[in-house]
């Protein structure tokens, strides 16, 4: 067995992959759990104006226009937590309105709902992103909110909601990193949704469910371990300055494999989770949009810029589609005709200009995108065809082997890592993309515990352009799926996710064994 990603065959000879996921979610709860969190003389103000209701929303500034409203009861006594907004506005709605909104005890309340399954989970107080996830999470998410009451009636029936006694907020849920290739990694997420799925049990009476705003994030990386970095430094030459993170030849590759074929794979989600759908238009953009600016061509020398399909090739075809992805055998799954790619039974292939669903065939390998990307410029509904429109896919595939493999003659021009992330979000700091890039730039060293400002000093690292490079772990965060509490469907797109890291890994290691390292 090669020790290199060139030629590996088998899913053991790949690098090792972790994850983590971020569940998006909405818990209903009976004011029971939350009379233990708040001061014995605070009234709850269950009737709120709607002009009020505006003034207290919750969601940061570019979801207000399509979750304009906060939903939830209002509180007359200051918050005992942290909140993302800080206390000082909570206390200023106090002194405008009378009351304030939610601050972290929606999160205090389903903590509870964990400790008594026991479950330990630890809320994230205040604003700011988590730095180590050696545990599971709660915190707040300012894109989503409660439900209205017409929903909150159908969650937890029209007898329930009828006694005023029912209310919701918003919780995010992030799990500890976790091991792909384990099966224990997946037992334990389903451990955690059966709490969630659970409901009223005992003294705890809550509903926990997702709505059209709620997304389930799947980040992808590395074992965060010495022995994990001198292993991939080993096996990738090309590896970049973070050895950290991944080699730079596989993430060029993947680069290339999410944007050639990223209205393909909006259709494995729901049109509500696809690009511009009403619901996800400010949740969710496209990576392609780095790509519609013509590159300099001129002094490009052609003869050294890698064909990066030549790279996928496997025993049985040249072609990407044919690559199989070996997954766990489920009745809920069916294998495309003729393609060896197991996806769920809701996520087949559709042609919104026909009736029903549309099934891919082995003479259709391009179906119909404009579902999933109605964009006026993205037009490429079919990835290999032949156009003069300067924004086809032919003249995508043009752009993206130029900007993503850069030939060796553009010395001044070096692809790295950061270029790289750049380009796939279009942006430093843009985080709402279909793939997420931006992670794989953050530093991985544990946050200092020294208290002295010298050495929290020496301990920041800064990016190309002189910023503070914000701590975590470094991670690829697939964010197109849709929320759910079904782990199965969550272990298959987790796997799905690997999978797409592990064809990038693929393509690297195929183009470099057939046409040399000096090409990168």
């Amino acid at each position: 067995m090669p020790t290199s990603t060139a030629g590996r065959t088998s899913a053991s000879s790949f690098i090792p992959l972790t994850f983590g996921i971020e569940l998006e979610h909405v818990l209903a709860f009976h004011s029971s759990l939350l009379t233990p969190l708040i001061p014995a003389d605070t009234w709850i103000a269950k009737h709120i104006p709607h002009d009020t209701r505006m003034r207290l929303r919750q969601t940061t500034y570019i979801y207000q226009l399509s979750r304009p409203k906060y939903y939830g009861w209002g509180l007359t006594a200051p918050t005992n937590y942290p909140s993302p907004f800080g206390s000082e506005w909570h206390n200023q709605c106090i002194i405008d309105h009378g009351y304030r909104g939610y601050a972290d005890e929606i999160l205090r309340m389903e903590q509870a709902i964990f400790t008594d399954r026991n479950q330990h989970v630890v809320v994230h107080d205040g604003d700011g992103k988590m730095q180590e996830f050696g545990k599971w999470y709660l915190t707040t998410d300012t894109s989503l909110v409660g439900a209205s009451p017409e929903e909150l009636a159908s969650i937890v029936g029209e007898d329930k909601a009828r006694t005023g006694e029912w209310d919701s907020g918003p919780v995010e849920l992030v799990s500890r990193v976790l091991d792909v290739d384990a099966a224990s990694s997946f037992s334990e997420v389903a451990e955690m949704f059966e709490i969630l799925n659970a409901g009223h049990t005992g003294k705890m009476k809550y509903k926990a469910f997702t709505d059209q705003w709620c997304g389930l994030h799947v980040h992808i990386g590395l074992p965060q371990s010495p022995q994990s970095s001198v292993a991939l430094s080993n096996s990738s030459p090309n590896s970049n300055e973070e050895n950290s993170t991944f080699p730079l030849p596989l993430l060029q590759h993947l680069a290339y494999i999410t944007i050639i074929y990223e209205p393909i794979l909006s259709l494995l989600h729901p049109p509500n989770r696809r690009l511009n759908h009403p619901n996800a238009q400010t949740d969710l953009l496209s990576n392609r949009e780095g790509f519609y600016a013509e590159p300099d061509y001129s002094a490009i020398d052609w003869d050294a810029v890698p064909d990066p399909d030549s790279g996928y090739a496997t025993d049985e075809s040249d072609d990407i589609d044919e690559v199989t992805l070996k997954f766990p055998t489920d009745p809920r799954y069916r294998k495309d005709k003729g393609k060896g790619i197991n996806t769920p039974k809701t996520m087949e292939w559709s042609n919104n200009s026909s009736s029903g669903k549309r099934k891919r065939t082995d003479d259709d390998e391009s179906p119909e995108v404009e579902a999933c990307n109605t964009q006026s410029h993205n037009n490429d509904s079919n990835p290999d065809s032949d156009t003069d429109d300067p924004n086809s896919s032919v003249n995508l595939r043009r752009r993206a082997q130029t900007l993503i493999f850069p030939p060796p003659t553009h010395k001044s021009h070096p692809m790295t890592l950061a270029k790289l992330c750049h380009l796939m979000n279009d942006s430093d700091s843009d985080r709402r993309r279909l793939i997420n890039w931006t992670y794989l730039l953050r530093d991985p060293s544990p946050p200092s515990s020294s208290t002295s400002s010298s050495a929290s000093k020496h301990s920041v690292k800064y990016d190309d352009k002189g910023r503070p490079r914000a701590k975590g772990p470094q991670t690829l965060e697939f964010r197109q799926h849709e929320a759910t509490f079904d782990a199965r469907e969550v272990e298959m797109w987790v796997r799905f996710c690997a999978e797409l890291v592990r064809w990038g890994e693929r393509g690297a290691g195929d183009y470099a064994e057939r046409f040399g390292e000096q090409k990168h």
